[in-house]
């Protein structure tokens, strides 16, 4: 199983969560149709829901209840922004623009 403390993006790149997106990341709410954009975050992925999961760094099983509408909490939760991050769009995809706007926010 992946390890769900890897901290590079799909580009090889070494990814920085600074103390307050972290933070934010724990007390996401996610979106109301959440089901649906975990189904478009896989698309976009092109694995299989079992190489999805492991790339997430949990059990399918639970990736199955994701889909079928019970919200990731705690460490997994996190382990799949971390890997929405990684994506390409990945965040756009998972969460509110409003979630992403306090995300992505410059420190200053």
């Amino acid at each position: 199983m992946t390890n769900h403390n890897d901290s590079f993006r799909f580009d090889g790149t070494e990814e920085q969560f600074s103390e307050e997106q972290d933070l934010a990341l724990q007390a996401a709410v996610l979106a109301v149709d959440f089901p649906k954009r975990l189904e478009r975050l896989h698309e976009v992925s092109g694995l299989t829901w079992a190489a999805f999961a492991r790339a997430i760094g949990v059990d399918p099983k639970l990736v199955h209840r994701w889909r079928n509408g019970v919200e990731p909490r705690g460490w997994a939760m996190h382990a799949l922004f971390r890997f929405a991050a990684r994506m390409p769009g990945g965040m756009a995809i998972l969460v509110t623009e409003s979630f992403q706007m306090s995300f992505f926010k410059e420190d200053s």
